[in-house]
């Protein structure tokens, strides 16, 4: 089976061998989205717990106590939640690619040309530089 991308690079890979690829690199845009949301989770309960101690304070302690500015607050939170979930978007996105790609080769007899995204082509390239 021939693969072509946008930028007309062409790989020749057998119908099951770009599956198993597709399907590895599916495992790891998704282990990328578990790791993102436990990211985001860890902030929450720090931030959380931050508070509760916050509030456990006496009024004259909490006088004392440094706490920073609620605009660094919202780019902590930017930073740390807002971003992450813009990456898992992207990710979600990439997946549901790559899952019609999958479709598409199970479709496709051996002798077609499957086109991809380049994006696709380059997660691609990257697994083959790793296993090598």
């Amino acid at each position: 089976m021939i693969v072509r991308d946008e930028l007309n690079r062409y790989f020749h890979f057998s119908s099951s061998e770009i599956t198993s690829i597709l399907q590895r690199i599916l495992l790891t845009k998704e282990q990328e989205i578990h790791e993102l949301k436990n990211k985001i989770t860890k902030y929450e309960e720090k931030r959380r717990a931050e508070d509760a101690f916050y509030q456990s304070l006496s009024p004259v302690r909490k006088f004392f106590a440094s706490r920073p500015p609620s605009h660094h607050q919202a780019v902590e939170y930017i930073v740390h939640v807002k971003d992450r979930l813009k990456q898992i978007d992207t990710l979600k996105q990439r997946i549901y690619e790559i899952n019609l790609a999958i479709r598409q080769c199970e479709e496709i007899t051996s002798g077609d040309e499957l086109e991809l995204s380049s994006v696709i082509t380059e997660d691609i390239i990257k697994l083959k530089k790793v296993e090598e």
